[in-house]
């Protein structure tokens, strides 16, 4: 099973570079890493990272509202 939307990704082969564009399956949930076996996001930025998701996620699903002084103690509900 993997971790990213199959449908909604895409690749683009420009001047001998492979520009890949991968959208997670899940908005809530923070990748430890893209690519399998490569390094990791050490825990203090993992924890930024899912505050930084959450927040994203908030204001999309909640347009109007200002969540910039929200301060978040949990885990994002994923989709």
């Amino acid at each position: 099973m993997c971790g990213f939307n199959i449908v909604s990704n895409w690749y683009l082969a420009e001047d001998n570079v492979m520009h890949i564009t991968l959208q997670k399956r899940d908005k809530g949930q923070t990748w430890s890493s893209p690519i399998m076996g490569q390094a990791q996001l050490d825990p203090y930025n993992a924890d930024l990272e899912q505050r930084r998701l959450m927040l994203q996620r908030f204001q999309e699903e909640n347009p109007g509202f200002d969540f910039s002084q929200a301060q978040f103690s949990g885990n994002s509900p994923t989709q």
